[in-house]
């Protein structure tokens, strides 16, 4: 009962953001900081660079963006502008790498763990089976993820080996599987059944999420749809008006203003419409 309600906990419980990077920091001392959810980011996004890099290319970054708003705007306010946009064009790119890891790992474990369970219905051993799943899997991430596993499960334990891959992706389908495996081994090993039902588990929502990248695609296609038309409309007014939209924009100070008050409102919007059409997974 205790690893059933466990299962039902993973299965339906939300993706917890916060969750996932204390689990990828559980260091003493610094569980809490700001330093341990960095470091948590760069193994969930596979970014194999230390965090004092890191930050030096991110402050390369908010330099470059406060340079290039600073010649637009030609003020001096272009520095205070510039740079929680680039912080923030930085988290978005952090949060993208990891989606698409997760997503990445995701498909692949599910093509793995179907050739288990093909493999272990013809007699073969589940370490061999397990073992040789991963090496044919096309998917290089799904590899490297394992190979620690595989170095670490004789030493530290099969239940930390599979903790200390949840720092490097976070993937409920994972999860799911190691706690399959889990309960196989304290049922005496005979688990092919058990793996049979997570490969069912884990292809639906396989299936789901593709159905869910659809719908999302779907919601921001209409926001890339209306930033087309908004820019199109500039260039086919400018034209109707001699180049005075453009001039006023571009040449005089309070246009330059608008114009990226204009640009930062787009830009906004399109977040809005991203974060109403997302569906937790």
């Amino acid at each position: 009962m205790m690893h059933l309600n466990y299962v039902k906990d993973v299965v339906f419980s939300k993706d917890s953001e916060v969750e996932a990077l204390l689990n990828a920091a559980k260091e003493k001392n610094d569980k809490q900081s700001l330093w341990a959810k960095l470091r948590a980011y760069l193994f969930l996004g596979g970014i194999k660079i230390s965090i004092e890099l890191f930050l030096i290319f991110v402050l390369m970054f908010i330099v470059i963006v406060d340079f290039l708003l600073v010649l637009f705007l030609q003020h001096w306010s272009g520095f205070i502008i510039g740079t929680p946009i680039a912080l923030l064009l930085t988290y978005m790119f952090l949060k993208m790498v990891i989606r698409r890891r997760k997503k990445e790992f995701n498909r692949a474990l599910a093509v793995a763990i179907s050739v288990l369970v093909k493999m272990m219905k013809n007699g073969i051993g589940f370490e061999q089976a397990l073992f040789k799943s991963i090496s044919v899997s096309s998917s290089k991430l799904l590899k490297e993820v394992f190979q620690d596993f595989f170095q670490e499960k004789n030493t530290v334990g099969e239940v930390q080996a599979f903790e200390n891959m949840y720092k490097h992706v976070d993937s409920k389908e994972l999860k799911i599987f190691a706690l399959a495996i889990k309960i196989g081994r304290e049922s005496g090993g005979q688990f092919s059944n058990t793996l049979a039902k997570v490969e069912e588990t884990i292809s639906y929502r396989k299936k789901m999420q593709d159905k869910v990248d659809v719908l999302t695609r779907e919601g921001n296609f209409g926001s890339y749809v209306v930033v087309g038309i908004a820019i199109l409309l500039y260039f086919i007014l400018n034209g109707n008006f001699d180049g005075k939209i453009h001039q006023y924009f571009m040449e005089s100070e309070f246009g330059r203003f608008q114009l990226l008050g204009i640009m930062i409102w787009v830009f906004l919007g399109m977040l809005a419409n991203s974060f109403i059409t997302k569906v937790d997974k």
